[in-house]
C-alpha cells in the first residue's frame, strides 16, 4: 500500500487481508476477532506477519495489546500510527520483531 493514510482505505486493505490472507470466513468490519474465537495465538502471529507485509510497517512486542487487535476499526488505527511513526515502507518484514 502506497502514500494513503486515509483510515477507510485501511480500514478496507485490513478487512481484505483478514478475509483473504488469513481465510476468516464471516469476518465484518465489527467482529470482535478474539471473542468470536477467529484468532487464536498463532493467528495473531500470522496477522502480524501479514499486517507488516502489506503495509511495510514493523510490529514490536511493545505494540502487543489486545486492544489494538480487536476488530478492524482497531487494527486499522493501529497500522495508520505505525504508518505515522515510520512512514511504512515498501519492502515487506521477513517476521515479527521483538
Amino acid at each position: 500500500m502506497s502514500g494513503s493514510h486515509d483510515v477507510q482505505d485501511v480500514a478496507r486493505t485490513v478487512l481484505d487481508c483478514l478475509r483473504n490472507k488469513l481465510f476468516l470466513d464471516g469476518v465484518t468490519a465489527d467482529t470482535h476477532l478474539i471473542e468470536s474465537g477467529l484468532i487464536d495465538s498463532v493467528g495473531f502471529i500470522r496477522m502480524f506477519v501479514v499486517l507488516e507485509e502489506e503495509f511495510g510497517i514493523e510490529v514490536t512486542a511493545r505494540d502487543l495489546s489486545l486492544e489494538r487487535f480487536q476488530n478492524v476499526g482497531s487494527i486499522s488505527r493501529f497500522v495508520i500510527e505505525k504508518l505515522a511513526e515510520g512512514g511504512g515502507s515498501d519492502k515487506p518484514a521477513e517476521a515479527v520483531r521483538a
